[in-house]
């Protein structure tokens, strides 16, 4: 069928000339065959170049029989209408993008107003119920400071979150603390209306421009701060040289940082089972990466360096900012850990939270710590006192260092922490206490004393404002001096809190003062010796002590850099007075 128009398309003019041109061709290939044309090969060629010409000629005189007929293109014109329609409405309403860290806190001229949050009750406390939607963290990371803008700006009306009820089961948890929103960290000069000018007969002196004063640092916390720091590491029994010894801990720390902010616990040889003290820990350690962040963030933290001042802004907010990520909603900072690092990992990583807090005011931090608070005061067990690997399980004074420091770094931030959980603390501290005079302490109620464990339960007390005394003090003192570190196998740990202990009770008497001064020559020699002076791990720590293969290098780096920054990690007392400026007044704690 579809060659019928083709045959028509041809004209009878064109079977004419087709026929002609065949004939020339017929007619030069039988001359070719001829004896004339094999006697004259100038001629052949003429003939076959004859016979080419005459088919080219017939091929573009009816080029068209292969295309449509002549004027059929024309046959049916082709009509376009263009159509305007409206827009049908969707049925679904947009999905509302939420706002990520980047979006919610990138500096702004139009100041936020922050949601007034109430501390958690001291009469009840109530399990934290998850939350609708993902936590989401505020980016820390420093961001440059905007010059203000003349004229005032509307106010944005905060949007938190809403929390799910949820039905409470056995004891009740409290109830989690509601995101707040806050103002960038920005410093911005408040805006007035210009006065009008006023004739005067004085000259007045041009008067400096008003800036908002910085959030005072608590006392407690001043010594890591000062200008001068230097004179006051020498004065209180440090030196150069674990000055620069914790300066190169902090470039190593920040090199053993990941790209995701946090300090990975099983990379730098975390959940190795060491089976210390004959126990099988399931190798507890190698997911425990929000305890060694937090380890790591306190260590800078301890020497100045927050997200806002110093020289590793950025590694600070980082590591802040993971944490805040690792919360989950009922406030728990556990993250991936098993068993035996759980509460360890929460604790630890409250300790680093609260602290940046209490150092920046910045109310960015606080909505995760009061939740991370809340999850502590739920955890205790409030029939004894104290915390363990579970939630609600019998203490133990391991855990609660970390869970008392968490707490009172806390309240150095303005967050309240009920009497009533300080008194259990100190009711706790008691039931473990041993020895004649009560200066021992042990790792749970029904366990017998050890040296870290008293060390631990010292401090504990200075914090609680209860510190030892007497006989008590000496009793302590004595066990301490009898393992000064070298005599055994390195433990970071004990020497942690021994060196806290020591440093604090130093003016309690000649007794104290000489066990910190031997404590302290011991300490620095052991430590600075130890330090990794080349290589890929300069300014670390080897993980090979007692706890060390549970925490990895980066545990053992930082409790050792740690150990180094005790001289203005914490105000000391003056004059002999005790309790030292970091514990809690007397007043704060309720009598048993």
């Amino acid at each position: 069928m579809h060659c019928i128009p083709i045959i028509v398309a041809v004209s009878v003019g064109y079977l004419a000339l087709w026929g002609a041109m065949a004939g020339v061709c017929i007619g030069s290939l039988l001359l070719l065959r001829t004896q004339w044309a094999r006697r004259r090969p100038m001629w052949r060629c003429v003939l076959l170049s004859l016979a080419a010409h005459a088919i080219l000629v017939g091929v573009a005189a009816t080029i068209r029989f292969v295309g449509m007929p002549p004027g059929a293109e024309q046959d049916k014109p082709v009509r376009v209408t263009i159509v305007s329609m409206a827009p049908q409405p969707s049925i679904e309403a947009p999905d509302t993008p939420a706002a990520t860290p980047e979006e919610s806190l990138q500096p702004s001229d139009e100041p936020a107003v922050p949601e007034v949050v109430e501390a958690p009750s001291e009469e009840q406390v109530e399990e934290p119920t998850p939350a609708e939607e993902p936590l989401t963290p505020p980016d820390l990371m420093p961001e440059p400071v905007p010059q203000p803008e003349p004229t005032p700006q509307p106010v944005q009306e905060p949007q938190p979150s809403e929390l799910a009820e949820q039905p409470v089961e056995k004891q009740p948890m409290p109830e989690a603390s509601e995101p707040v929103e806050t103002e960038p960290v920005v410093a911005q000069a408040p805006v007035q209306e210009p006065a009008m000018p006023q004739p005067t007969s004085t000259p007045t002196p041009p008067q400096p421009a008003t800036e908002p004063l910085p959030p005072a640092v608590p006392a407690s916390l001043a010594e890591r701060i000062k200008p001068d720091r230097l004179q006051s590491v020498i004065e209180q029994g440090g030196s150069r040289e674990t000055e620069h010894a914790v300066g190169k801990a902090l470039e190593w720390l920040a090199i053993a940082q990941s790209d995701d902010g946090r300090w990975d616990a099983s990379r730098w040889q975390a959940g190795r089972e060491m089976y210390v003290l004959g126990h099988n820990r399931e190798g507890a350690g190698g997911q425990a990466d929000t305890a060694v962040t937090g380890l790591a963030l306190l260590t800078f933290l301890g020497a100045g360096h927050t997200h806002l001042e110093g020289s590793y802004q950025h590694e600070v907010a980082r590591g802040l900012v993971f944490l805040m990520r690792s919360q989950d909603n009922q406030g728990c900072l556990a993250g991936g850990a098993a068993k035996y690092a759980r509460t360890y990992c929460h604790s630890m990583a409250t300790f680093a939270l609260a602290e940046a807090y209490a150092l920046t005011k910045d109310k960015r931090l606080e909505p995760t710590v009061r939740r991370a608070v809340d999850y502590l005061l739920w955890a205790e067990n409030k029939s004894v006192g104290g915390w363990r690997y579970v939630p609600h399980d019998r203490g133990d004074v391991s855990q609660l260092g970390w869970v008392i420091m968490a707490l009172r770094s806390a309240e150095l931030a303005g967050i309240n922490v009920p009497d009533d959980t300080w008194a259990r603390i100190e009711s706790f501290l008691a039931r473990v206490a041993r020895g004649r005079h009560g200066g021992l302490a042990a790792y749970q109620v029904q366990s017998d004393w050890s040296r870290a464990m008293t060390a631990e339960a010292m401090y504990c007390r200075q914090v609680l404002g209860v510190p030892l005394k007497g006989a008590a003090q000496t009793e302590a003192l004595n066990a301490i001096a009898a393992e000064l570190p070298g005599d055994n196998l390195t433990n970071y740990y004990y020497w942690y809190y021994a060196a806290l202990a020591l440093h604090h009770a130093q003016n309690d008497g000649l007794a104290a003062q000489h066990t910190w001064n031997r404590w302290n020559q011991r300490m620095k020699r052991e430590l600075l010796t130890a330090q990794v002076a080349e290589g890929a791990n300069a300014g670390s720590w080897s993980p090979n002590t007692v706890w060390g293969g549970y925490g990895g290098r980066v545990y053992t780096t930082a409790m050792a850099a740690m150990c180094l920054e005790v001289y203005y990690r914490y105000g000391s007392p003056a004059g002999g007075n005790s309790p030292w400026i970091a514990s809690r007044p007397r007043g704060e704690t309720t009598q048993r």
